[in-house]
């Protein structure tokens, strides 16, 4: 499934690191199943929390950006999608998390 079809409106984290994305970016490009198959193992997958109809990354921020950023699709198997209706939550809009420099 292509990131932008997961119609994802935020995150429940305030910053994205730029150089953590690039590298995810460098290994999906250079072995995509590769890259899923291990990120899920070590990390789960990305949790995506449906909150009043509106989904939101709980879990896998950079792994979401670094799939749109390299133009590759994420497995259904990397992705839970949880229904936290009710939860309050602090969440920010995609367009307005804070870009950092480094890694995480």
């Amino acid at each position: 499934m292509t990131p932008q079809a997961l119609n994802i409106k935020g995150s429940t984290q305030p910053e994205v690191f730029q150089g953590t994305v690039d590298g995810m970016a460098a290994a999906l490009h250079a072995d995509a199943a590769a890259f899923w198959q291990n990120a899920v193992t070590l990390n789960g997958p990305l949790e995506i929390w449906e909150i009043n109809g509106q989904r939101f990354l709980a879990n896998g921020n950079h792994r979401f950006h670094a799939a749109v950023k390299a133009g590759v699709e994420i497995p259904d198997g990397a992705i839970q999608i949880v229904n936290r209706t009710g939860s309050v939550i602090p969440t920010f809009p995609l367009d307005q998390l804070d870009w950092l420099p480094g890694v995480k």
